[in-house]
């Protein structure tokens, strides 16, 4: 494959034939206890480790039961306001995926997600060495494994009820809650309240970990309910993609996306079931075929048989360790309650049904073939089952007694104030494949504001190779408005690529990839297209350093296009930044000339937050002087691009280029008009406006944005209540039409505001 070519020819073929979709095998596994034990492939420790885990899942939740009547003795009198989605009845494959993985490898949860996030901590402690969990847990005086194991597990318990209970000792310092909780410690990526929104961070991590080579797998855990939503349906095309492993695009870097997405199966959404009602199969696990010729090597597993689950896991993390990813596994399971304890499930389900599956009770079975296999007496049993009561209890008590956060600190974390300005060695290795495209710079070292990016792109992904690059059509034809030319050829596929037409899996990817290592910067054609992504823009990767308690950061970049003025009519024109602007957690950046865009795109790729970087298409062909080399703007630092003391004017985008015209005009009829391009909405830098006020006494606030809802109305609210004794007259706002971008060149031009209506604003109030 040479350095140029990063596809193969597609040649016409009609040939008559059948499509086979193949077989998806299900409920193959027929060992029991004392076979696994027989065959070596289990101890009679590890079995009671499964069922004490099993058993530390149920109590747990139980204690959520009990909690909601006030039934829990230990907590008596302890008012829980939290969620109440429980998963009992579920245990079994929660516990057998994280038993089955390595301890560090990857998972991610949902709102569902106490079992996952305990089993997964629970299989972390046992898997640590000595001097590991030392280091976790460095109050503990013990040398001896078993004392610092079951240390751990206490710490665990106590540490997850805490995130549950809203207090400052849990995992993520009672910011997350429980449908939110993580441990990025042991490879926990968070669970997650939207249905389906972990998915796309599972797919991006498994891309992070295909692309470090570190041998880690994530096991991605989504409900039935899941399947049917559109972000998770666009993962699992992203996670099946040939470019990963097709000879032709991948080459010698060919390897499967090293993820397993367990579906639990557990039969009901919220209240409607999955089988037949909301969809039209009888099996989920077909969903697979839908987007790999292999069925994503999927299969059906007893959910309520943890053996069953635990083999199937094994398999699967050793295929996808090999590069035979990715995996889908249905765990067929079933929850015992409701959606939440609200839910009686009366309305929809009966008592002979939940009978028949309590009949298969995971830990009672279990329990059962430990006894028959010898692997615990009948007096230890009672005993695990003792102090696994009372471990919960000791938790539950002095979590319910710990420290509440600071209400001062209500809003602390929502954003980092890091950033990689020094880059780890290894990092800072990068191999080229061949020449990077040519920039020409005109006279007086002038680029274009579309070159200044690609030179900003190009200078980054030089200086760090943790910098990714993907979105669609944005490799060989270098983007719909070619600003990414010529890269894949310098950093090649395993850097640049194309994504499928799915702007969510577009930013979610970047969020799991951004958490576990990656620095990714992704592309969104158009800004209106990141209204398909929203979800994964605002719930994820605004939230998660926040909800976090800023145990990880998510340090991506969204380039994403404006492209109103040319006609392209109301889906393709526009101007959104007050949108995500009213999104905690998120930057904002908007530059408007080209020294500003080289500047800004490389603080915003060093920044350790993550940014929606907005880019004009107007812009994309204007020069301007740009310097060479390590050309940095810090963000949320406002320039005053012209100087005045009648009127200021602020403003960001395009339109500072008709403010900077409305100035020469007012200035011809000796009106001197300061004009201020704020480059940042978020972080804002408010200071600098204030104080041109301060010093003018009247202002108008435009932008391309419509006016209702413009985000010039958190400028001008601002100045009136910060600087309303310097004001001499009323905030003006100029902004387009309340209404959508027209087609028509005769009525976009009325629709968006010019120079003449900046002017005749100031004029208002001189």
């Amino acid at each position: 494959m040479s350095n140029t070519t990063y596809f193969s020819t597609l040649q016409p073929s009609f040939k008559p034939q059948n499509i086979s979709c193949g077989k998806i095998p299900a409920y193959t596994y027929k060992k029991d206890l004392k076979t696994e034990i027989a065959d070596g492939n289990l101890t009679a420790q590890q079995a009671v480790d499964l069922y004490e885990d099993m058993l530390t899942i149920r109590e747990f939740e139980e204690m959520i039961v009990k909690l909601r009547s006030g039934a829990y003795p230990s907590c008596a009198g302890f008012d829980y306001r939290g969620p109440t989605h429980v998963s009992i009845g579920q245990e079994a494959t929660a516990v057998g995926c994280c038993a089955g993985m390595s301890y560090d490898d990857n998972i991610t949860s949902t709102h569902r997600g106490h079992g996952d996030s305990l089993a997964k901590g629970c299989a972390a402690i046992r898997g640590m060495s000595v001097e590991e969990l030392r280091a976790r847990q460095p109050w503990e005086t013990s040398d001896k494994r078993k004392d610092l194991v079951e240390a751990g597990l206490e710490d665990h318990v106590y540490r997850a009820i805490a995130e549950l209970f809203g207090k400052e000792d849990g995992y993520c310092k009672g910011r997350g809650g429980g449908m939110h909780i993580a441990d990025f410690r042991v490879g926990h990526l968070g669970a997650n309240a939207i249905v389906g929104g972990g998915v796309p961070i599972a797919t991006g991590a498994a891309m992070s970990a295909r692309y470090f080579r570190n041998g880690k797998v994530t096991c991605c855990f989504a409900g039935d309910g899941a399947y049917n939503n559109g972000v998770v349906m666009e993962s699992l095309n992203w996670a099946a993609m040939g470019q990963f492993t097709d000879p032709d695009y991948a080459g010698e870097h060919g390897f499967g996306l090293p993820i397993v997405y367990a579906l639990i199966n557990n039969h009901y959404g919220m209240t409607g079931r999955a089988d037949r009602e909301v969809t039209g199969i009888d099996f989920m696990a077909r969903r697979a075929a839908g987007f790999a010729d292999n069925n994503l090597n999927a299969e059906v597993v007893n959910g309520m048989d943890i053996l069953a689950c635990l083999d199937a896991m094994r398999r699967a993390a050793e295929k996808c360790r090999k590069g035979e990813g990715p995996v889908l596994i249905e765990f067929d399971t079933y929850r015992y309650y409701g959606h939440s304890l609200s839910d009686p499930r009366t309305e929809y389900r009966t008592k002979d049904e939940e009978a028949a599956w309590r009949a298969l009770d995971p830990l009672v079975t279990f329990e059962k073939q430990l006894l028959e296999a010898g692997a615990i007496t009948a007096r230890k049993l009672a005993a695990l089952k003792e102090r696994v009561a009372d471990r919960n209890a000791r938790a539950a008590a002095r979590a319910a007694a710990a420290a509440d956060p600071d209400p001062r600190d209500v809003i602390k974390y929502m954003y980092t104030d890091t950033t990689a300005e020094v880059v780890p060695a290894a990092a800072a290795k990068t191999e080229l494949l061949g020449e990077f495209p040519a920039i020409k710079r005109g006279d007086n070292n002038e680029l274009t504001y579309k070159d200044a990016i690609k030179e900003a792109l190009i200078e980054e992904m030089q200086r760090d190779n943790r910098v990714v690059l993907y979105g669609e059509d944005i490799a060989e034809y270098g983007g719909a408005f070619k600003v990414t030319k010529g890269l894949i050829a310098a950093f090649g596929r395993q850097r640049v690529f194309n994504s499928p037409i799915s702007e969510a899996a577009i930013c979610g990817t970047a969020v799991g990839a951004s958490m576990t290592g990656l620095r990714p910067v992704v592309e969104l054609m158009y800004m209106d297209f990141a209204l398909m992504a929203s979800d994964q823009i605002a719930n994820q990767a605004g939230k998660w350093h926040y909800m976090s308690g800023a145990t990880v950061e998510v340090p991506l970049v969204i380039r994403a296009s404006v492209g109103g003025g040319k006609g392209y009519g109301g889906q393709h024109s526009q101007t959104l930044e007050s949108v995500f602007a009213h999104i905690p957690g998120l930057y904002v950046v908007y530059p408007a000339t080209p020294a500003d865009a080289k500047g800004m795109l490389k603080t915003a790729i060093r920044d350790n937050n993550p940014i929606l970087f907005v880019e004009s298409q107007l812009l994309y062909n204007m020069k301007g002087v740009v310097p060479e080399g390590e050309h940095l703007i810090p963000l949320g630092v406002a320039d005053v691009k012209r100087a005045g003391n009648d009127v200021t004017i602020v403003t960001w985008g395009p339109a500072i280029h008709d403010c900077l015209k409305a100035a020469e005009t007012l200035a011809a009829e000796e009106h001197s008009a300061e004009v201020i391009d704020l480059r940042s909405l978020v972080p804002l830098d408010m200071e600098t406006v204030l104080a041109s006020v301060r010093k003018t006494g009247r202002c108008v606030v435009a932008s391309q944005a419509v006016n209702i809802g413009s985000f010039t109305g958190e400028i001008a609210s601002r100045i009136m209540a910060e600087a309303f004794d310097y004001l001499d007259a009323p905030v003006l706002r100029v902004g387009a039409k309340d209404g959508i971008a027209p087609q028509s060149h005769v009525l976009e031009k009325a629709f968006l505001p010019n120079a003449g209506d900046i002017v005749a604003a100031c004029k208002e109030i001189l």
